[in-house]
C-alpha cells in the first residue's frame, strides 16, 4: 500500500479562515488507539464517523506525517475506537497535546490484543479496510469487528465546540414539535 501525498500547507489566510469556520460544528470526541512497542500509541480524533450497517464501517481521518498515520498504514491487525464521556476531557487532552506519547497511565481494556478507552462511553475493536487520500490526512476505514457501549449511568459525550469542551444541554424539541 503506498501512502499518497500531500502539497497542502495548513497555514495562510484562507487555511486559518477554514479553520474558524470548521470550529462552528460541534463534534464528539473520539480516541484512536494502537499498540505500540510495549505500551499504547493513541490519538484524540473529533473526525470519527460511522460509514456503513453491513458491513459494519467506522471512518477516522489521520494528519499526515504522524505516528497515528504510519502505525495505521503499518498495521494488518487492530486498532480501537473510543468515543469519550463528558468526564474524559483529560484523557481527550492528552492524546491531542502529546501525539507522540505512549502512555501507561490511561486505563485502558484490552480487546483480542488491542487497546481501548477504559470507561468510555463506547468503543469499537475495527480491522483496517480501507484508507483513502484526504489532502493533508488519510482517511482509514475500519470494519468493525467488536464493540461496546454503556447502557447505564452517565451517558453523556464528550462535546468538542470552538477549541472547547462541552457537554449536552437541555434536550429541544425536533421537527413540527420545534415549529419551522
Amino acid at each position: 500500500m503506498t501512502v499518497p501525498s500531500s502539497t497542502f500547507v495548513p497555514d495562510g489566510l484562507e487555511a486559518l479562515a477554514f479553520r474558524h469556520a470548521l470550529r462552528h460544528f460541534p463534534t464528539g470526541v473520539s480516541v484512536i488507539t494502537i499498540p505500540d512497542g510495549d505500551g499504547v500509541h493513541g490519538m484524540t480524533a473529533s473526525s470519527f464517523s460511522p460509514v456503513s450497517l453491513n458491513p459494519r464501517l467506522c471512518a477516522v481521518s489521520v494528519n499526515k506525517p504522524g505516528r497515528m498515520h504510519e502505525l495505521l498504514h503499518a498495521t494488518d491487525g487492530y486498532y480501537g475506537l473510543s468515543v469519550l464521556g463528558n468526564r474524559q476531557g483529560a484523557i481527550a487532552d492528552f492524546y491531542a497535546r502529546s501525539p507522540w506519547a505512549v502512555s501507561a497511565e490511561v486505563k485502558m481494556d484490552m480487546r483480542d490484543g488491542c487497546p481501548v478507552i477504559g470507561d468510555s462511553l463506547a468503543w469499537f475493536l475495527c480491522r483496517k479496510w480501507g484508507v483513502y487520500d484526504g489532502g493533508d490526512h488519510s482517511i482509514f476505514v475500519g470494519e468493525v469487528v467488536d464493540l461496546g457501549a454503556k447502557d447505564v449511568g452517565d451517558v453523556s459525550p464528550l462535546i468538542f465546540h470552538h477549541s472547547k469542551y462541552f457537554e449536552l444541554g437541555e434536550n429541544i424539541p425536533r421537527g413540527r414539535e420545534g415549529g419551522l
